[in-house]
């Protein structure tokens, strides 16, 4: 006879299952709100407690995950880089809306991202096994990772002096950096299959939209005419997607 412990397997999953049908409630409730206000040349002060509470709730789902079991080491380190990602999220909204409106509390939020990203990243890589074949370096995949660190270099080259302009090109090279990091493991994921073709899809579309969503929020730091206002809103609209289908897989 099986026993449901606490934490087990089958206690977690109905409870992530749960959890991200009220996140996705959560994100279409703030996306009529916002689709709403930027119609109608507002902001809507509700949205900022729906955005809060959606990233509270997609660091539980991968809390609950890690309590599931499975790949306990390397879900503690998800676990931690979303918990680290939700008082980031609570710093730029909170800077956003203008409640806290400051540069220093910008960058709070910019750089508690780092080491978030970088533990995600961690766990999407699955610690970076399939980098090594036979004990070597696998000279392909070390090419599939220049396939999204050249780019990236070549666009700091470019944006490098507005970055800086906006007091940002720090924090841009570094968070930057973490970022693409994201992407890169995401789709490493996949390109392995390193949790089966099902999760790891989601690994890769999660971190695909979270890397989307910095652009658009790029466009908004730097305050380009006619897209900043739409960026504004685009910003989460993607981000949390993104997050939840990383927290799920």
């Amino acid at each position: 006879m099986s026993v449901n412990v606490p934490g087990s397997a089958a206690e977690s999953r109905p409870v992530a299952r749960a959890l991200s049908y009220i996140v996705a409630l959560l994100w279409l409730c703030f996306v009529v709100l916002d689709v709403a206000a930027y119609l109608h040349g507002s902001v809507s002060g509700l949205t900022i407690y729906l955005k809060g509470a959606a990233s509270l709730l997609c660091a539980l789902v991968s809390i609950v995950a890690w309590r599931a079991g499975g790949n306990r080491t390397a879900d503690l380190l998800r676990a931690l880089g979303f918990s680290l990602a939700f008082l980031g999220d609570v710093a730029v909204l909170l800077n956003t809306y203008r409640v806290l409106s400051a540069p220093l509390v910008f960058a709070i939020g910019g750089y508690l991202f780092i080491p978030a990203l970088l533990l995600i990243s961690v766990r999407n890589a699955d610690g970076f096994r399939f980098l090594f074949r036979d004990g070597r370096l696998d000279g392909r995949e070390l090419r599939f990772a220049l396939c999204f660190y050249v780019p990236f270099i070549a666009l700091l080259a470019v944006l490098g002096k507005s970055l800086a302009g906006v007091g940002l090109l720090g924090l841009g090279i570094g968070y930057g950096t973490c970022l693409v990091t994201v992407l890169w493991t995401g789709w490493a994921a996949l390109r392995n299959g390193l949790f089966g073709k099902r999760r790891s899809l989601m690994v890769a579309v999660g971190a695909s939209l979270v890397f989307v969503m910095e652009l658009v929020g790029l466009v908004y730091n730097l305050r380009i005419p006619g897209l900043e206002r739409i960026a504004f809103f685009a910003t989460w609209i993607l981000y949390v997607p993104g997050m939840l289908l990383m927290a799920l897989s």
